[in-house]
């Protein structure tokens, strides 16, 4: 579950993923809101635009058409790539689908052998999509036969991509509308270049670099910088994104699941993060839901040596702010680090009632003593 990002995230979470975003005039007040709620957001939902190669779409998309009045989706990614914005809020394009299908979408377990939809507009039991999904409209004839370029189809998992991310969600929250309602047939085209588990398959692929990443080449690691008196610093950079509850004064532990860039020997198992050996500073991102802006949180770090106690840091207050669907807290916190010795991140719950931990990330700096 997220708030829908902004106008401005939404184009700078797209543009940072290496996606050419057109802006069409008056997009950012198109919408449906007056019809029903805009979020909160679970997801993003593929089309296709059943137009001929010759037509743009995105008029259409804008304005409506027949019956159906505009935004017909968020954005129309078009034959070249280009994606042209269209709608900021609540647009016509999923309709009522199934309510398992959101579940598993909800839940992150909608992978290749999803839920089979049921419901579609008007029968019992759909549930609102035009409320829960991003949409975008990818122009093809829709006939099976009319083929897919391979920037669209590129574009498509950017997109994708950057909504993944920015709300950090997986690829299992990225659906075709085939999979929503159980009349519908798009995304469709030839030799399965669109079919939605082969999409969501580049899609995770795609989160496990960086947002500026180019396919087919190898995500370089970052060098690590040297201070002026001319020592190695080392750079940790460590995530998790498993969801967890943290009960009003209760401290959690953070364990660590993903490392993307430190040197040979510096990231322990578990809740361990580094180190050997180092003078150390780190900043510590957690991201959290049902949490206010002003309820507070406290972490400190953990040094623990192979024989004796743990020595806990100093308690430190968090700063925090609203971004990406969540409440971000950041943290700072220097230390030194022994050989032998093990180092870890404690943060305690402040507030009232629980709230959920949606992940973590780890980034720090180390110099050799």
């Amino acid at each position: 579950m997220a708030v829908p990002l902004t106008p401005d995230r939404l184009v700078a979470a797209l543009r940072d993923e290496g996606v050419t975003v057109i802006e069409v005039p008056g997009w950012r007040t198109n919408n449906r809101n007056h019809k029903g709620p805009w979020g909160p957001v679970h997801g993003s939902m593929l089309h296709h635009t059943v137009t001929p190669k010759t037509m743009n779409a995105v008029p259409m998309c804008f304005n409506g058409t027949g019956n159906l009045p505009g935004p017909l989706c968020h954005g129309v990614i078009r034959r070249d790539g280009t994606v042209h914005l269209v709608g900021n809020g609540r647009a016509n394009h999923a309709g009522g689908g199934d309510p398992n299908v959101l579940q598993a979408v909800k839940d992150e377990r909608y992978n290749e052998r999803p839920p089979a939809p049921h419901q579609h507009d008007g029968s019992a039991g759909a549930v609102d999509g035009n409320r829960a999904f991003y949409g975008w409209e990818c122009e093809n004839a829709g006939d099976g036969i009319d083929p897919w370029p391979k920037v669209q189809v590129e574009a498509m998992v950017r997109v994708s991509a950057a909504l993944s991310r920015a709300h950090q969600w997986t690829e299992k929250s990225i659906i075709g509308h085939l999979e929503w309602s159980d009349w519908k047939s798009d995304p469709k085209g030839p030799d399965n270049v669109v079919s939605m588990p082969g999409l969501r398959t580049r899609i995770a692929e795609r989160l496990t670099h960086p947002a500026s990443w180019t396919p087919g080449t190898t995500t370089p690691k970052p060098p690590a910088p040297k201070p002026s008196g001319g020592s190695t610093v080392n750079l940790t950079h460590l995530t998790r994104t498993t969801t967890t509850q943290l009960l009003p004064g209760s401290p959690l532990r953070i364990y660590w699941e993903t490392e993307y860039a430190d040197e040979p020997n510096q990231h322990g198992n578990g809740g361990y993060s580094v180190l050997q050996n180092a003078d150390w500073t780190a900043n510590l991102h957690l991201f959290f839901s049902g949490l206010g802006p002003d309820e507070a949180l406290q972490v400190r770090h953990i040094e623990t040596p192979s024989n004796g106690s743990p020595q806990e840091g100093p308690l430190t207050n968090v700063d925090g702010f609203t971004n990406k669907g969540s409440v971000t807290r950041v943290a700072t916190l220097i230390g030194r680090i022994q050989n032998g010795e093990t180092l870890s991140f404690e943060v305690t719950n402040l507030g009232a009632g629980a709230v959920t931990l949606l992940g973590a990330r780890l980034m720090m700096h180390s110099t050799p003593l």
